[in-house]
This record gives structure tokens, sequence and C-alpha cells, in this order.
């Protein structure tokens, strides 16, 4: 499933992921249940070159051709075999493919581990489901498909704007009948 293109600047944009040749280390992390045999066999064709250099994570079940998987159960493990694997060197690259709240977490757990951005590559695959962040509350609510969605913090119901914050990993929702109370648009299915 591709992301349709933005005005928005905030909006990230994401390439396939390829092996960066002047990396020594490279760590691929998957979310199982976001890839397709497609996106698996490019997967594995693409980082066959740097295979012992690699060590590969998936959250969930997977399988990647040649490459061996290691298979973890949750985000959390992810943060632990994060921290097992670091400390981490500025030529170590960490690769990142799923949803887009799968990919920003991992990029914020990267980030306690000691990766910079500049050292990971995020790349989206799966559902265009949103995590949207309250600029009210300061709450989230996942897996929002709609244009408008009750925030799970405050209840407000919110406009999901297609603004994104890295640093919180979620797309911005403000109260979408704040100059007119109860006047809310129709709510339409858009991130399936």
């Amino acid at each position: 499933m591709t992301i349709a293109a933005s005005d928005i600047k905030s909006r990230p944009v994401y390439q396939p992921l390829r092996p960066d040749a002047t990396a020594v280390r490279h760590w691929l992390v998957l979310e199982a249940a976001a890839q397709n045999t497609e996106g698996c066999e490019a997967l594995a064709q693409a980082f066959a070159p740097v295979a012992g250099a690699l060590q590969t994570w998936s959250v969930g079940v997977l399988t990647l051709g040649q490459l061996p998987v290691t298979v973890l159960a949750d985000t959390a493990a992810l943060a632990e075999a994060l921290a097992q694997a670091g400390p981490f060197r500025v030529n170590d690259r960490l690769y990142v493919q799923g949803t887009e709240p799968f990919i920003w977490s991992v990029a914020a757990l990267a980030a306690a581990a000691g990766l910079a951005p500049e050292q990971h590559r995020l790349a989206h695959a799966g559902s265009l489901r949103r995590r949207v962040w309250c600029t009210h509350c300061h709450g989230f609510t996942e897996d929002v498909t709609t244009s408008t969605v009750p925030c799970a913090g405050c209840g407000r119901h919110l406009l999901v704007r297609d603004h994104f914050s890295r640093r919180h990993g979620a797309f911005m929702g403000v109260m979408v009948d704040a100059e007119a109370p109860g006047q809310r648009p129709a709510v339409q299915e858009v991130f399936p």
C-alpha cells in the first residue's frame, strides 16, 4: 500500500530499504503483520550482500528467504534486543519497515538505545492506519482509519490532520468543532 503524496512538509517520505554501503553493521527490523511476499523477497535480495554483517529481527513470525530472522514477541523484546546490541558506532545502521505507528515506535527505541536519526532508515509497509496525538490533552489514539475520531484521552472529536510529529511519531489531532460546538463533518474512512 502506498502513501498518498502530501503538500504538508512534515509528512514523512519513505524510500525502499537498501543497505548503506558505508555501514559496517546492519540491523533490519520488520513488523511481520505488515509484510507481503513480494516485499519479503525484495528485502531478502537487497540485504543478501550484507548478510554477514546483518542481524534481522521480526516482531511476529516472518520468513525472509535465506536470511536468518530472530522472532521477537513485541516491541518490549525489541527494546531489550537493541540495548544488548549496543553500544552503537557511527557506522552502524538500523532499517525498519512496517506501519507508521510501528516504525516510529522503533525509531524512538533506537534513539533511546543510542542511535542517531541519521543512522536509521524507515520504510512504510502495510496499513495506512494512524496514531493520532491530541493537541489538547496530549494523549494518543491508536489505529485511526477515519477523518475524525474521538480522542482516547479527553473524548474531544478530533480532525485527523496530515501534519506529522516525528517527536511523537503521530499525526496531529485538533478539536473539529472548536469554533462551532456540535458542528462536525461526516466521518469518512480514509486510512485503511
